[in-house]
């Protein structure tokens, strides 16, 4: 065996795990993203349901305040 050949096994073998690292933490960063993304939309649902109960409550008071006593 050529005492030279493990030097290129050990270098194909850095290449293989180096891509294969690569591509695994832009897998793991797309799914983090992709999280985020779906608790900012899960938020906005929860303020868009505050902000109309809010205007609900606006009207009451107007209504109530208009009210004769």
């Amino acid at each position: 065996m050529d005492p030279v050949l493990w030097f290129v096994w050990v270098a194909l073998l850095a290449v293989v795990v180096g891509g294969t690292a690569t591509v695994v933490d832009t897998v793991l960063k797309h799914r983090r993203r992709l999280a985020e993304i779906r608790a900012d939309a899960a938020r906005r649902d929860v303020h868009d349901r505050l902000d109309a109960v809010d205007a609900r409550i606006e009207r009451l008071e107007r209504a109530s305040d208009a009210a004769p006593r």
